[in-house]
């Protein structure tokens, strides 16, 4: 009984030692992490922008790799381009959302709102740095 009691106690202490979250704090963390990804969007418009050129510079693309086939490489272009762009809408969709002026709402609900808010751009961040490594792959084969 006496162990159960000191860890009941010392449970009591640690809950009543630690601060509760603060929603002014939870906002930073999510503007952070936003900084963080933007400096990815830098290299998926890069992608975008190269892919793009080579769209348009299909003949020259044929001369300097004669054998490759064209045709399939500009629907691979295509549809990796358009991946980026899908990744870029998400990033766009999220920041159009997304509202960093909690009036009206309780510490808890803006707590609450900006932890679901990092989750969602965490998962944008998952995307982002999946479509710039696959299209930088890609990329890579044209010597971009």
């Amino acid at each position: 009984m006496k162990p159960i009691f000191l860890l009941l106690t010392l449970v009591i202490i640690t809950c009543a030692c630690t601060p509760a979250a603060n929603y002014k704090t939870e906002r930073d963390e999510v503007m952070k992490f936003h900084d963080v990804v933007m400096e990815d969007h830098g290299k998926l418009v890069d992608h975008q922008m190269k892919l793009d050129t080579l769209l348009k510079s299909l003949p020259a693309v044929r001369q300097k790799y004669p054998a490759m086939d064209t045709l399939r490489e500009k629907e691979t272009m295509k549809q990796t381009l358009e991946k980026l762009n899908k990744a870029e809408d998400l990033m766009n969709d999220w920041m159009h959302k997304f509202e960093p002026d909690v009036t009206g709402k309780s510490d808890a609900e803006a707590v609450t709102y900006f932890k679901a808010e990092r989750l969602k751009i965490g998962s944008i961040d998952s995307v982002y740095k999946s479509e710039i490594t696959s299209s930088g792959a890609y990329l890579a084969k044209f010597g971009k």
